[in-house]
C-alpha cells in the first residue's frame, strides 16, 4: 500500500484504501472479540460492537411533573405526525437498564469533505430502548478521562447529533473540526512508510478511544505483524 501523501488529511482514494484494508484484515479475526462485524460499503466503514456496560451515575428519577410533561409531549408528537422520526424523541431519556442486556453500538466512519479527516458517527441498540440521550451517551460510552475534553469542546471536539450523511438517520458524531490539530501532534517520524491503514488505526486510537472504541488486541497484533 502506498504511503499517505498529505498528513494529517487523507484523500478520498486513501480513505477508501484504508477502510477496505481494515475490513479485509478483520475478515477472520473477530472471533473472541467484542467487535461483531466490520463492513466497508464504499462510502462508510461500519463497525458493530457489543459492549456490556454498568451505569456509573444512574439517571436521576423524574418527578411526577416531569413525567406528565413528557407524556404530553409524546401525545403532541403523535398528533402532529412527527412520531418516532423526530430526533428529539429518539434521543431523549429512555428507561434503559444497562445491567440487563449488552449494548450493541453501531460505529460509522465517513470522510469529511470539509476537514478531509474521518468522522466517527455512532448510535446504540438495546432491547426495549428507543435510543440514548446525550447524558446517557456520556455516562455509558465515554471514559471518565475523555469526558471533560468532550464536554468542553476541547482538542477532541464535542459530541453532537445530526442526520447521518449516508443513511440520513439521526446519529451522534464527534465533530471533526479539531481532529487535524489533534492528529498533527501524533505525526509519525517516518511519513514515507506511513500508509493509509496506519493513518486509520492512529485516528481510531485518538478519536475512537474517546467513546470507548478500541481496536481488539487480537487485531492490533495482526496489524503489527502484517
Amino acid at each position: 500500500m502506498a504511503s499517505l501523501e498529505t498528513f494529517p488529511s487523507i484523500s478520498d482514494a486513501e480513505f477508501q484504501a484504508a477502510c477496505q484494508a481494515l475490513e479485509d484484515r478483520c475478515f477472520d479475526r473477530l472471533g473472541g472479540t467484542d467487535w461483531l462485524s466490520v463492513r466497508w460499503s464504499g462510502e462508510e466503514l461500519v463497525i458493530k460492537e457489543r459492549r456490556q456496560i454498568k451505569n456509573s451515575s444512574p439517571t436521576r428519577p423524574k418527578s411526577n411533573k416531569e413525567n406528565k410533561r413528557l407524556e404530553d409531549e409524546d401525545e403532541e408528537n403523535v398528533e402532529d405526525g412527527s412520531g418516532s422520526d423526530n430526533p428529539d424523541i429518539i434521543l431523549r431519556h429512555n428507561d434503559v437498564d444497562p445491567d440487563s442486556d449488552p449494548l450493541v453500538i453501531h460505529f460509522s466512519i465517513t470522510l469529511s469533505p470539509t476537514y478531509r479527516v474521518p468522522v466517527l458517527w455512532f448510535w446504540c441498540q438495546q432491547p426495549q430502548a428507543r435510543g440514548l440521550n446525550l447524558e446517557q451517551i456520556y455516562d455509558l460510552l465515554v471514559p471518565r478521562t475523555s469526558q471533560a475534553p468532550l464536554r468542553g469542546v476541547g482538542v477532541l471536539g464535542g459530541i453532537s447529533m445530526a442526520h447521518h450523511p449516508i443513511s440520513d438517520q439521526p446519529a451522534y458524531f464527534i465533530h471533526p473540526c479539531n481532529t487535524p490539530e489533534a492528529l498533527s501532534v501524533l505525526k509519525p517520524n517516518d511519513c514515507k512508510s506511513f500508509t493509509p491503514e496506519d493513518y486509520l488505526v492512529l485516528w481510531l486510537g485518538l478519536i475512537g478511544s474517546s467513546v470507548g472504541l478500541h481496536i481488539p488486541s487480537k487485531l492490533f497484533d495482526a496489524l503489527h505483524g502484517n
